[in-house]
């Protein structure tokens, strides 16, 4: 197993002298003091990653306790399991906890033929099956690979008046697994819009307390209804189950001990990333001249690119994602703060030229962030050439050349007097606020999987994408609003749809979040329409989509490290398991 200390970018100049720890220090890393490094002012938190230390070896011994359970488990759900329907259903409910604990990814050609095999038979497999979780999860199971499983399926549990039988409140496990599956609706599933309402009603007085459940199950009901597993970071997801299924009685050991290995061996490389992308971010040249109140974002940014892939094998995705990142937040930055609109007419200029010749022609902040860009994207392109996927470097600076098109469309706006429809700002702003880079740059960190055929398809711009950048838009514009209008920046969802339809605040924000709501059943009809893309290039669309829910959710988490970041990276990297 290669570790991301041995495919880090050049520049990172990383010393290869490194301890090796035994592997009872490796299981028990997160005791380590230097680990807590949430009790320290965020400013601190670059410092202790610097600190952290791993040999090839560490990740070896994990990965050797790894390999040994993994046929274990393959043998348990997929091998053993017969083709009868009950066995079917079971292998089903398996794979629902393997993507629960983040192992599915290990086990991807025996889920795939296990699905496709059961869902030829599903009418069969269905038919006198009267349980309420076993239903919920075989249909959240197969929309999360593409089968569309009608939801007509959930008209068994209502009664003669047409309404949810009573008798289901009682089924708390059935109730929680249900209301997950509201979330995989799409614009056709109108009995998942009754059911949002019927379980969320009886699923808050669990969560509070009001209703009396064991601790562990309240947590994940609590945990569902901040934000559903579906539209969840997978990294996330994992920590917040294995914590959960700690406490269930009934739980498969094997399959519980793979699931505490995996996420420590993941650890290692999360910890890898952040101290190679900090390092990388303290020895540019050019980040002395930027302004005072820019500050390190290198966890903000690396948590970010966790969302949209969190499997080992994208480490080097994850610190290119997060590179980008970096450079797209003080592009924002220095066009909406820092730049006249003929200076950043100036930087997007040399952008659309690509030719730091040019670069004479810029100055103070401008000059940086085009320095910054060229800096980057000469990164991307050695890379890139040794891959033998130079292709991607032109699909690269395209989408990175409408973000800077974009910018200055929207600096002028909000400082040029012209007030854009509500539906030309959206539309705009989705690109401007890099949502098509982000996915592309995402596509560009699979390897030899993000194909030419990929990013011919997100330039196409399909509904899927589409979609996604409005809702970027929308979930941006709401959380920031009130900071916009204290800085006299106009060019704002809320404010504009206020202007447009004459409405106050809390109205516009109603409206858009139903806007919203609509975009996610939107995204899921989309990924079930799709069958000319890889499952994996539309599961970077999805992780996108789940990555704004995740930023956005209660908290602008971008911009607000003392709120919800500081608690996920806890949860991630910080609290413990115990092996």
């Amino acid at each position: 197993m290669t570790s991301v200390l041995y495919i880090c970018l050049p520049s990172c100049k990383l010393s290869t002298t490194t301890s090796t720890l035994s592997m009872d220090e490796v299981k028990n890393l997160d005791r380590k003091s230097f680990l807590d490094f949430t009790k320290l002012p965020p400013s601190q938190w670059g410092d202790q990653f610097l600190k952290f230390s791993m040999a090839d070896s560490d990740f070896d011994a994990l990965e050797r306790e790894i390999k040994v359970l993994k046929p274990k488990v393959r043998e348990n759900i997929f091998i053993l399991s017969s083709r009868d329907k009950d066995a079917m259903k079971r292998t089903i409910l398996s794979i629902h906890f393997l993507n629960s604990l983040g192992l599915s990814y290990h086990f991807e050609k025996e889920i795939e033929e296990s699905l496709k095999h059961a869902f030829d038979e599903v009418e069969d497999l269905i038919a006198d099956e009267n349980d309420l979780y076993t239903i919920s999860t075989i249909f959240r199971v197969f929309r999360t690979y593409g089968y569309d499983m009608s939801s007509d399926v959930f008209n068994k549990f209502k009664g003669d008046d047409g309404k949810f039988k009573e008798i289901l409140i009682e089924d708390v496990r059935g109730m929680l697994s249900f209301y997950e599956a509201v979330h995989f609706g799409t614009t056709k599933d109108h009995i998942l819009d009754e059911t949002s309402c019927f379980t969320l009603n009886h699923l808050e007085p669990l969560a509070t307390g009001r209703r009396v459940c064991p601790p562990h199950i309240s947590k994940l009901i609590q945990n569902a209804i901040h934000i559903p597993q579906h539209r969840n970071s997978q990294a996330l997801v994992a920590r917040e189950y294995i914590s959960f299924y700690e406490h269930e009685e009934d739980r498969d050991e094997i399959l519980f001990k793979l699931a505490k290995l995996n996420f420590k061996f993941l650890q290692l490389h999360y910890f890898q990333e952040l101290k190679t992308i900090t390092m990388w971010w303290r020895e540019l040249d050019h980040t002395s001249n930027f302004p005072p109140n820019f500050r390190e974002r290198t966890v903000e940014t690396w948590f970010a690119a966790l969302m949209m892939y969190f499997e080992p094998q994208f480490s080097l995705g994850r610190i290119m994602s997060a590179k980008l990142y970096l450079v797209i937040t003080f592009l924002d930055d220095a066009c909406d703060i820092h730049g006249s609109i003929p200076d950043v007419e100036s930087l997007v200029d040399c952008l659309e030229r690509w030719d730091p010749d040019y670069m004479e022609n810029l100055h103070g902040h401008m000059k940086t962030a085009f320095k910054f860009v060229m800096y980057l994207f000469e990164e991307y392109e050695e890379i890139l050439r040794s891959q033998g996927r130079s292709f991607v470097l032109e699909k690269m600076i395209e989408e990175f050349k409408i973000i800077a098109r974009k910018n200055l469309e929207l600096v002028k706006w909000a400082r040029g007097g012209h007030v854009p429809s509500f539906d030309e700002y959206i539309e705009s702003g989705g690109a401007e606020i890099g949502t098509y880079a982000t996915i592309a740059c995402s596509i560009m960190g699979l390897g030899e999987i993000g194909k030419k055929e990929a990013f011919e398809w997100l330039i196409s711009r399909p509904k899927l994408v589409r979609t996604l950048g409005a809702k970027t838009r929308l979930m941006d514009d709401i959380a920031d609003f009130k900071e916009d209008m204290e800085k006299g920046y106009t060019a704002n969802a809320v404010n504009y749809y206020m202007n447009e339809h004459g409405v106050t605040k809390e109205e516009a924000n109603r409206e858009l979040e139903k806007m919203n709501g609509d975009m996610n059943k939107i995204v899921n009809e989309e990924c079930l329409k799709i069958s000319t893309m890889p499952r994996r290039i539309l599961m970077q669309s999805v992780n996108y989509g789940r990555s704004l829910d995740v930023l956005y959710t209660a908290d602008d988490v971008y911009n607000h490290r003392e709120g919800k970041l500081q608690e996920y990276i806890s949860l991630l990297l910080v609290d413990p398991i115990l092996l």
